[in-house]
C-alpha cells in the first residue's frame, strides 16, 4: 500500500501544478528544507484528504485553495 500511495504521489506531482509548486515549496524553503524523497512522502497524504472531501461534502477540486491552506512564513512577511 505504502509503494502504490508513493507511486500515486509522484505522479499527481508530475501532472498537477498545484502539487508540483507544494513539492518545490517543501524542497526549497529556508528552514526546514526536504530531500525530495522525504517532500514526497509529506505530499502522499494530501490527494487522500482531498479526494474524501469531494467525495464526502461534494464540493469541487480547488487547488488554489489547497495551495492557500499552506502556512508560508515569506508570504505572511509580505502580507
Amino acid at each position: 500500500m505504502r509503494y502504490a500511495l508513493y507511486e500515486a504521489a509522484v505522479f499527481v506531482i508530475g501532472k498537477n501544478k498545484e502539487f508540483k509548486e507544494i513539492h518545490d515549496y517543501y524542497r526549497t524553503r529556508k528552514e526546514n528544507p526536504l530531500k525530495k524523497m522525504q517532500s514526497v512522502i509529506a505530499i502522499v497524504c494530501k490527494p487522500i484528504k482531498i479526494f474524501y472531501t469531494v467525495l464526502t461534502k461534494g464540493i469541487d477540486y480547488a487547488g488554489q485553495k489547497m495551495l492557500g491552506d499552506i502556512v508560508r512564513p515569506e508570504a505572511a512577511i509580505a502580507a
